[in-house]
């Protein structure tokens, strides 16, 4: 029984870690180089207007 309560306990904070992490990761900005690669594949996408 006591392994278990130690499992949970471990889980728990690993959930906790993960969690904290992502948030830290989906708040950071997207590097300049990702969003000119992003400008280049909409400008092929859009249609010369002539």
């Amino acid at each position: 029984m006591h392994q278990k309560k130690d499992t949970s306990k471990v889980m728990r904070q690993i959930d906790e870690s993960l969690r904290h992490v992502y948030r830290e990761i989906a708040n950071d900005d997207v590097p300049d180089r990702f969003k000119d690669l992003l400008e280049r594949l909409k400008e092929q996408d859009t249609p010369n207007e002539k």
